[in-house]
């Protein structure tokens, strides 16, 4: 699997994350992490990126990351991720 075009600018972009962050987790949402927000910005938001695209057009797609996209995009994941096995417990 090839790096997302995006990837470079992780590092220029992780304070706008930190405030996303920040924001769902004042917003009731206390689990939230950067890597989740940018991990739905990369998957979802993001999935057909631009060639020619802004920094301030990245700064702007974090933070208008809503609550219900983000909420919606992890619930999908947790849907896909292998169901948890109990059997080995008892």
């Amino acid at each position: 699997m090839t790096a997302h075009p995006y990837e470079r600018w992780h590092s220029t972009l992780y304070p706008f994350l930190v405030s996303k962050m920040e924001e769902l987790q004042l917003l009731g949402y206390p689990e939230a992490t950067t890597a989740e927000v940018w991990s739905y910005l990369l998957h979802k938001k993001w999935k057909k990126p631009k060639e020619d695209v802004f920094l301030h057009q990245l700064v702007q797609d974090v933070m208008s990351v809503s609550v219900s996209g983000y909420m919606t995009f992890l619930t999908v994941e947790a849907y896909k991720a292998p169901a948890f096995d109990l059997k080995g417990l008892t």
